[in-house]
């Protein structure tokens, strides 16, 4: 599978740190350049190289040839996606950065040796402990550079192996939710996890009433990007969902489990239905960011990961298999078949655990599909 390990570029001269914006500077107007060559023609495919390349080369003689091919590749995608989305508006590139083939770069030293202006140029950056494993034993892919708020940052993408998934023994159905952002129950009807959502809402409505303070106040210094609280929110959530992703995975390879995830397909569409302010908790947090993050460390660790419709695991009784369809939005679940009282979370949890094991065991007698891993591991 393939990683991309973010770095922020340290140490560097104030003579270099302007070399390496000027590079970026150049291969930003290199893709602005084939894009149109690209929209004029309309062309979204290698053809495309022999149009325009050696003009682009003797126009950007300083730029390094495989950044150039690289600035042709992101505009074709631009320019591809653009015709699907928006055929009457040619698209413009804004990003600040510069993009290097493996072959043009060696990482040494806790940095990278990168070709700018016709020489080599050392880039030091700060690697965290847990990079390192993938830097000596990964296969690396493109290195790219990027600015982000006044900050340049390396993203290198490393392909590093999968571990074979094991057979589990037990099945994890992860619930997501409003009032507990996560709750995890094997299918025995155990709890194994839950993360309260109490302390996350506060922290968010507090930025909210910042940001509709400033907005009232229409403070100057609110359209600085810096001062965004968009930005605060999605780095939180997105910490969070580490955190939480991280626990997820461990507790399920402490157990040899697979871990069963609702399908997220269709979730909006019927948020629609919900009351005002349910809707505002439901977007409020990244539940897809959280899934994918779960996905990803898993497959790093070994862990099976399938994921199953969560259709009726709120109003199904985990002990007897009733549905109750008259079920509403209540913390506890009454059924009134069997008489059992639940937690619905703790209930809907049990219910994706079991869906999740009943799917997993029918598709390991299925064949595998061409293309496809024979394991039911569903990510």
């Amino acid at each position: 599978m393939k990683l991309t390990l973010k770095m922020k570029v340290r140490g560097l001269s104030k003579s270099k740190r302007n070399e390496l914006r000027k590079a970026m500077e150049t291969f930003k107007r290199a893709v602005n350049d084939w894009i149109d060559v690209a929209w004029e023609h309309e062309i979204t495919d290698r053809a495309l190289h022999s149009l325009a390349y050696e003009e682009l080369r003797r126009k950007y003689s300083n730029l390094h040839s495989n950044s150039l091919q690289d600035a042709m590749n992101w505009a074709i995608q631009i320019v591809k996606t653009e015709l699907k989305l928006n055929p009457n508006k040619k698209p413009k590139f804004k990003t600040l950065m510069i993009s290097f083939k493996n072959v043009d770069f060696k990482f040494e030293n806790d940095g990278f040796v990168i070709p700018l202006n016709g020489k080599r140029v050392f880039v030091p950056v700060y690697v965290p402990k847990k990079y390192y494993k993938w830097l000596v034993n990964g296969k690396f892919g493109r290195l790219y550079f990027k600015e982000e708020d006044g900050e340049i940052y390396a993203y290198l993408t490393v392909k590093v192996d999968e571990k074979q998934p094991y057979k589990p023994k037990l099945w994890f159905g992860v619930d997501l939710g409003v009032h507990n952002l996560v709750v995890v129950a094997d299918n025995k009807g155990r709890e194994i996890l839950r993360i309260d959502g109490k302390t996350v809402d506060r922290y968010k409505e507090l930025l909210e009433k910042e940001r509709a303070r400033r907005q009232k106040r229409q403070m100057k210094e609110f359209n600085v990007k810096k001062h965004e609280y968009g930005h605060k929110h999605r780095n939180f959530s997105r910490y969070v969902n580490h955190l939480i992703s991280k626990e997820v995975v461990k507790k399920a390879k402490e157990h040899q489990a697979c871990i069963v995830l609702e399908k997220l397909k269709g979730v909006k569409r019927k948020s629609a239905k919900k009351p005002k302010w349910v809707r505002k908790l439901l977007h409020r947090w990244s539940y897809h960011d959280l899934i994918q993050k779960i996905k990803y460390k898993a497959k790093l660790e070994g862990v099976p990961v399938i994921e199953v419709s969560p259709r009726n695991t709120s109003k199904t009784c985990s002990k007897c298999g009733y549905v109750y369809k008259r079920f509403k939005d209540q913390r506890l679940f009454h059924c009134p078949k069997c008489g059992s009282v639940i937690d619905r979370d703790l209930n809907a949890s049990t219910n994706i655990a079991r869906k999740g094991m009943k799917e997993f065991n029918k598709r390991a007698f299925l064949p595998a599909l061409k293309g496809e891993a024979s394991s039911p591991q569903g990510v």
